[in-house]
């Protein structure tokens, strides 16, 4: 009955269930399972590269007490993991998909981590867990062609929450889910691609919700606490990019923020518009958007290195 093929799948005599679950949290760190085909473990999937590794790491999962969290903290703090992306010397040619693990492998942000990284970048995350769906803004056009036309945009707190909170409709799902390959909501989905496309980029520029995300970042330069113009910039591409800029990157950063500011000067209807609100000095705070802009369109601000 039910409750003996319940006892069969988590019977330690049963190495199945914990090889697949290891192997699917394996993937979703490295970008590829110790078995490529984490939907396929029978005659017609791929054999596993590292069979020993995928068998202790599945006899560690018992043994952790079945625990998806302790296992991503053991894969997460091994020297594998830990290891920098970039290709060596011959590495490229040998092993262009990292299946001998002699790096990390670089990978785009998941659709909900990519609205995650820039709210959290602006400080505008809240962190809430738990809790109803929300519901960012979207075009009506979309929303229209369904059969429920109601789509109250969430308000306050809650419209920053969490990419993984956002309600996802058939008919009309969330646009920038699916523009960052997040899976259609009518079909399983065991492993997700990734692509990339223009409207990824045209998505992070023009989406209302990383638009916010850099009005408040750069806004929060202009109102924050009183730092050296070059602290300012490098303080910011630490934010987006998690380290510290090179000299030729502050250059570029800094050439880029005056001539934003000159055409602002030049233009004030532009720099309100872009400000989104009233502010003194909006030239000055359209200049910082404008680099908050151009940081988090960066393909390094989307890409686990």
């Amino acid at each position: 009955d039910r409750l003996d093929l319940a006892r069969w799948l988590v019977d330690p005599a049963n190495p199945l269930t914990p090889r697949v679950t290891v192997n699917y949290g394996w993937h979703h760190l490295f970008g590829r399972g110790v078995v490529a085909t984490t939907e396929n473990f029978g005659s017609g999937g791929e054999a596993p590269s590292h069979p020993e590794l995928l068998d202790w790491l599945a006899h560690e999962f018992i043994d952790l007490g079945w625990s998806r969290k302790q296992l991503i903290r053991l894969i997460v703090s091994s020297a594998t993991y830990r290891q920098a992306s970039p290709m060596r010397g011959a590495l490229e040619r040998r092993d262009p998909l990292n299946v001998l693990l002699a790096r990390q492998s670089r990978l785009r942000l998941e659709a909900e981590a990519v609205r995650d990284a820039a709210l959290a970048a602006s400080g505008l995350l809240v962190p809430t867990i738990g809790g109803p769906g929300i519901r960012p803004p979207q075009p009506d056009y979309i929303t229209s062609v369904s059969r429920n036309t109601d789509w109250k945009v969430s308000t306050g707190p809650e419209l920053h929450r969490r990419g993984m909170y956002i309600v996802f409709r058939r008919a009309t799902p969330y646009p920038m889910l699916l523009t960052f390959d997040a899976p259609d909501s009518t079909t399983a989905c065991t492993r997700r691609e990734r692509s990339n496309s223009p409207l990824q980029a045209l998505t992070l520029l023009n989406d209302p919700v990383f638009v916010e995300c850099a009005q408040a970042l750069g806004l929060a330069l202009v109102t924050g606490p009183s730092h050296s113009f070059d602290e300012q910039l490098a303080e910011t591409f630490e934010r987006c990019l998690g380290r510290t800029p090179l000299p030729a990157e502050l250059d570029r950063m800094r050439a880029f923020y005056g001539e934003r500011l000159a055409a602002f000067n030049a233009d004030p209807s532009a720099a309100r518009a872009l400000v989104g609100r009233e502010v003194d000095d909006s030239a000055t705070a359209a200049a910082w958007v404008a680099v908050a802009r151009v940081l988090m369109n960066l393909d390094e601000f989307i890409t686990r290195e």
